[in-house]
């Protein structure tokens, strides 16, 4: 196992909290977060100085990570280079990715013996302005997820928001799972117009909570069971849906005692198949939209949520 250095440092000066805890945490916790990172490419956050400076993320693995980490080689676009990014499989990986200060872990949707198909739908739920609890737009997220065929789970993201998740059959590209989980995000707030949008730029949204729905089949997510550079040491904590109440407070689930808990995802819905979703959806009269998340909403739109194409549906697989 990894020799843990400077184990006294503090990481979370609010909570009292020290490298060592963060260590101890990850290792009580791996038989609930292994589960989440597992196959799955990572990207991590790190805070040698701790979570009152400022932290930052590494996607390409070190030269000097031991054998304990694996590595997935993609091209990044965006570097224009080779990334490897890390794979995290077992307890020793856990203790090194302590070793190196890192807090957070944001796997990707997918896994690495289908890259090219993701195995989760992701509503964020981000708060605006309006005094809206997260908690009630989840439950609206989940009713109509539920209307459509679709049961969903839920955790917090260890901040404000709440994530609501569907698992899904590994049959469908970015092509098909970003305009879906588009056009279900506008079908509940359509029902909600004056506390939601569906407007990824901020000065758009005019103080209503954002249902995201950017994370479509090839972006990551803060993995259930993850510590978070939040003063009070908050965890991204999976729920049972009869705790999503309007008073639900995501800063009670902490380090020191959210391993108390039992695990809500012990048990979870069988991966769903989409095919009748997409015709549901588009029965309701709302077409597919493939959006970039970094432009305005609302111009992908016409008036009537018309556009001039939609992606066609990805073949099985």
């Amino acid at each position: 196992m990894v020799t843990l250095s400077s184990p006294d440092k503090v990481l979370w000066p609010a909570a009292g909290l020290t490298k060592q805890d963060l260590y101890d945490y990850v290792l009580d916790a791996a038989d609930r977060l292994l589960p989440q990172l597992a196959d799955r490419p990572l990207s991590v956050k790190r805070f040698p100085r701790g979570v009152e400076a400022t932290g930052f993320f590494v996607k390409d693995t070190p030269d000097h990570a031991p054998p304990a980490i694996g590595r997935w080689r993609e091209w990044a676009h965006s570097a224009d280079r080779e990334v490897a990014y890390s794979l995290v499989s077992d307890r020793e990986g856990l203790a090194w990715m302590s070793q190196q200060n890192t807090i957070e872990f944001h796997p990707a949707l997918l896994r690495i013996d289908r890259p090219d198909r993701a195995d989760q739908l992701v509503f964020d739920v981000d708060p605006g302005q309006r005094e809206v609890p997260p908690a009630r737009v989840a439950r609206w997220i989940r009713g109509v997820l539920q209307e459509l065929g679709l049961e969903p789970i839920v955790k917090t993201s260890g901040g404000r928001g709440v994530h609501v998740i569907v698992p899904i059959e590994r049959r469908y590209g970015p092509d098909l799972l970003r305009p879906l989980t588009l056009a279900i995000a506008r079908l509940v707030v359509e029902q909600h117009p004056d506390e939601l949008t569906v407007e990824m730029r901020k000065d758009q949204r005019g103080g209503r909570t954002l249902v995201d729905w950017s994370r479509g089949g090839s972006s990551t997510l803060i993995a259930a069971w993850s510590p978070r550079a939040h003063p009070a040491a908050t965890v991204a904590t999976p729920l049972s849906w009869d705790e999503v109440t309007d008073d639900l407070d995501p800063t009670r689930f902490v380090m020191p005692s959210v391993l108390e808990r039992d695990d809500p995802w012990a048990e979870q819905p069988r991966p769903a198949r989409l095919e009748r979703v997409v015709r549901a959806v588009e029965d309701r009269g709302v077409t597919l939209v493939d959006a970039s998340p970094r432009g305005r909403t609302s111009s992908y739109l016409d008036q009537d949520g018309a556009v001039p194409s939609a992606p066609a549906a990805a073949d099985g697989a």
